[in-house]
């Protein structure tokens, strides 16, 4: 009986022995497979990180870019904690204009270059001035085909986006001597104006200015322009040939601003905004 005993223990001991050194040759032949996957595996999370890093702006100064679904031209919330921007004049190192962008509120969130506010569609300052003739046609320009935003369309105001550190007012009247070679001629500020769409993202202020011209164009800004009526501004409405903002803006101040009034009763006893120093 003990040599039956003796011999079963035997037995289970050899069987436990080659049982633990097969399994140790096993992991040992599984060594490059399982390097192999681990090598994919860590390669893809750092590829991973890498995206998240870019799409955060890790290192780079610039606020996150919005990662959700929100399409663009939606309001802009700030970063929390990110800085409220810094002073500097409208260029860059680069040389490149500079712009501010802002959240809803006017606040500036960070100072980017133009050509990154247009990209990511954010929300940024425009100017846009209604300039009358005394008889009460309103100055329409046709935008030029090299134009970012619109091109080819018309326009019923003159205007411009705002520059980093840029005050609204002075905005406005350099745009309308750049575009028109308009100087001296009194702005009056008329209402404020949101727009967004999948071109732009825009918190406007909306001025309105009297002249009977003449005008020197800026060739790079505009191709051809006149004097139109209510009625041909309709018809290029109708005719989806001015731009979307200044469809709204010539809606807004016909319905709150003008109200059937010409111009010049929409300013009777207002002050002009004051010109650049």
């Amino acid at each position: 009986m003990a040599d039956k005993l003796i011999l079963a223990l035997a037995y289970l001991w050899i069987g436990f022995t080659v049982g633990y050194f097969f399994r140790k040759w096993l992991d040992g032949a599984d060594l490059p497979a399982r390097a192999e996957r681990t090598r994919r595996t860590v390669g893809a999370a750092s590829a991973r990180a890498e995206g998240s890093a870019r799409r955060a702006g890790a290192g780079s100064g610039w606020p996150a870019e919005d990662s959700s679904d929100a399409p663009r031209g939606a309001p802009d919330v700030p970063p929390a904690g990110f800085p409220a921007g810094y002073p500097g004049g409208s260029q860059g190192a680069s040389g490149e204009e500079q712009v501010d962008w802002i959240a809803e509120d006017d606040r500036v969130i960070a100072t980017l270059p133009r050509s990154e506010i247009r990209r990511r569609n954010l929300l940024h300052r425009v100017t846009a001035t209604f300039l009358f003739h005394p008889d009460g046609r309103v100055f329409v320009h046709r935008r030029t085909d090299t134009k970012d935003v619109y091109p080819g369309l018309y326009d019923v105001c003159v205007g411009g986006t705002v520059t980093a550190g840029e005050d609204y007012d002075v905005n406005a009247y350099r745009e309308l001597e750049e575009e028109l070679g308009v100087r001296g001629v009194p702005l009056y500020a008329l209402f404020r104006h949101r727009f967004a769409d999948g071109a732009s993202n825009s918190l406007a202020r909306v001025y309105g200015g009297m002249h009977a011209g003449p005008f020197r164009f800026q060739p790079e800004e505009v191709a051809e322009g006149d004097w139109a009526d209510a009625a041909q501004v309709e018809q290029l409405i109708a005719g989806g040939r001015l731009c979307p903002d200044s469809v709204q803006r010539w809606r807004d101040y016909q319905a709150q601003v003008a109200q059937g009034r010409p111009f010049g009763r929409v300013i009777a006893g207002r002050s002009p905004v004051p010109p650049p120093a």
